[in-house]
């Protein structure tokens, strides 16, 4: 039940595996060519397996457990069943039929209780479909039911590449005889039988918790299955591992994600969030599996409860990565993805959870707060390396709260932090960051979400388009109105003060009003050209509202009453202005009685982590 799905590939493991078989072949032909046959042929070692004898009913095939060595065998096992074809293909009916006794028990002593004995070697559910197609018999021309699946890549892999080495003509037949020959007497497997009391999951984990092959989530999956042994509940495991953990396993679980300056598969990371909730303190991605052996054995956890419990929060990061739960969370889930602002994931986690029952209108104030603390702080240019501490501070705050006063309990939480590095900018602080001579030194992430956020703002039930635009979009590319290199098609007006009409012009370029979003396309034609161009490829192509009702129309009213159409430095600082009322009323903070920052030290819940802890914001 522990072992991992299958995940060979070609360059790493197919490859290296074929040379040293395809290598002993050619010396079986050569020796058959000079029929010349050594008394000690060269031996190639293709690794080891472990397995385990175990009990089993009368009417079956006596049979083994295997512990480890499953990709091994699984590989070998596909390759068997491509030389079959290439040989059932070939005419080589003898290299054929020997291929096919290593694949299929003879099925006279099948009994008819148990079918499935008749193959050598029985996968678990998430590779069984596929492998049943890899190892299939000649003539069965039947599809892969998923041909992305890395079993039926290694069935296809392997039969073009013996096929080409066995060749169609007439010597087909011996060189795949040869093969047969090969594999029979000079390649070498070391088998490591277990005694019946020893206990299977551990001596896996021994084998491979120092390895590079195994994720943590594997280790965490081999030691959940075990302990539900252990916890007299047998019976339950493949229940839990076919309609709860199975998948966990699958490919979109394993691909891989960046998270500070590490990598690791997302279930790696997902289950990082969740046991941070559960602890209640921040849990290092790389040491993930350590911190949770500890932490469910120390607490006595009951193993088919916590599996569950991870499908659960599994399936809910999902949900609210793919479909959040209001547009004011999906804005926020936007924002974080975005941004790589991982460290808030938790706290996420826990306020949309079945288990916490928050109200939805609190979870409206706790989203409200949030995106505010966030974008206020990344707008200033402020610090995320705290946010590990913050935010499980917030989530402690949380949980202790009633869940009809969670989302007060969290914003309270937020707006009482003091210290510098954990500071919710207060509005002048906003503004001012909002009006700086440089608001496009940001990083990309941080003024796309900015945009994107006042865009979405803009689309309410008014608006003709409703639909929400996403910051974690490539598409999206930050556009100067007046372009960075503005000298050759936007003169300066001629000035008394040719000097400072120049710095005004420096500061107007990279200000908050001169930049709005666009699409790729729309970008690379526009780039340098004058303002009628701009303005006539911006009204041809453009959708969002932050350019149409502030760039091609005057950016409020109220704001600038004599727009007469021209963009220069007036109509910057106007569409600035206006920007900033509405960020302010987009990211609200509550008021806070005492607004200096005094002489909290960052530390006073735990130290700080590093980068390699909780998974780190990029942004």
């Amino acid at each position: 039940m522990f072992q991992r799905p299958y995940v060979w590939a070609a360059d790493r493991e197919w490859s290296p595996m074929w040379d040293d078989i395809r290598a002993a072949a050619n010396g079986v032909v050569q020796d058959t060519t000079d029929d010349s046959w050594p008394d000690e042929p060269p031996r190639y070692f293709l690794g080891s397996i472990v397995v385990k004898t175990i009990q089993r009913n009368p009417q079956r095939i006596d049979g083994s457990l295997l512990i480890d060595g499953q990709q091994r065998l699984t590989t070998l096992q596909i390759l068997l069943a491509a030389a079959r074809a290439v040989a059932a293909v070939a005419g080589a009916e003898t290299a054929a039929g020997r291929f096919a006794a290593w694949l299929e028990n003879d099925a006279a002593t099948v009994h008819d209780n148990f079918p499935d004995d008749r193959h050598k070697l029985w996968p678990l559910p998430q590779d069984r479909d596929e492998f049943l197609w890899a190892i299939r018999p000649p003539g069965d021309l039947s599809n892969c039911p998923d041909p992305l699946h890395q079993v039926c890549r290694a069935r296809v892999w392997f039969e073009e590449a013996i096929a080409d080495w066995a060749g169609d003509g007439v010597d087909a037949d011996d060189r795949l005889t040869a093969l047969h020959s090969a594999l029979n007497d000079r390649m070498q497997v070391a088998m490591i039988t277990l005694e019946k009391t020893d206990n299977a999951q551990v001596i896996f984990e021994a084998l491979n918790h120092r390895g590079v092959e195994l994720s943590q989530s594997d280790l965490i999956k081999n030691l959940l299955f075990r302990l539900v042994e252990d916890q007299g509940q047998r019976k339950e495991a493949e229940s839990l591992l076919v309609n709860h953990w199975l998948p966990l396993d699958s490919r979109r679980w394993r691909l891989d994600v960046t998270s500070g300056r590490i990598t690791r598969n997302r279930l790696d990371v997902v289950l990082a969030y969740w046991l941070t909730i559960q602890k209640q303190s921040a849990v290092s991605v790389e040491h993930l599996f350590d911190e949770f052996k500890t932490w469910v054995l120390d607490g006595s956890h009951n193993a088919a409860d916590v599996i569950k419990a991870v499908r659960e929060h599994a399936d809910l990061y999902d949900r609210l990565i793919d479909d959040p739960p209001s547009h004011e969370a999906a804005v926020l889930i936007d924002h974080v993805v975005a941004t790589k602002t991982n460290t808030v994931w938790p706290l996420l986690l826990s306020l949309f959870s079945q288990d916490q029952a928050v109200p939805k209108s609190e979870q409206s104030v706790a989203v409200s707060a949030i995106g505010s603390y966030l974008m206020r702080r990344g707008v200033c240019g402020l610090t995320t390396k705290d946010y590990n501490n913050i935010f499980v501070s917030t989530l402690k705050a949380s949980a202790a709260a009633e869940a009809a006063e969670t989302g007060a309990t969290i914003r309270d939480t937020l707006s009482g932090l003091r210290a510098e590095s954990r500071w919710w900018p207060s509005d002048s602080e906003f503004v001012g960051a909002l009006i700086g001579s440089n608001f496009y030194a940001l990083s990309k992430p941080r003024i796309r979400a900015f945009f994107v956020g006042i865009e979405n703002r803009l689309r309410d039930e008014q608006a003709e388009d409703e639909s929400r635009i996403e910051a974690d979009n490539g598409a999206l590319n930050i556009e100067h109105v007046l372009p960075q290199a503005w000298r050759t098609h936007w003169p300066l007006a001629p000035s008394d003060d040719p000097q400072k009409a120049l710095e005004v012009r420096e500061r107007a370029v990279n200000a908050l009003g001169n930049l709005t979003l666009t699409n790729g396309r729309l970008n690379s034609k526009m780039r340098n050209s004058d303002w009628a161009t701009k303005r006539t490829a911006l009204g041809a192509k453009s959708t969002l509202l932050i350019t149409t009702s502030s760039i091609l129309a005057s950016p409020g009213a109220s704001v600038l009453r004599d727009w007469d159409g021209e963009w220069d430095e007036s109509a910057i600082d106007a569409r600035t202005i206006w920007l900033v009322s509405l960020a302010i009323s987009t990211w609200p903070r509550p008021e806070v009685e005492d607004e200096s920052l005094d002489d909290q030290s960052d530390d006073d819940d735990e130290p700080s982590q590093d980068a390699d802890d909780l998974p780190e914001d990029d942004a």
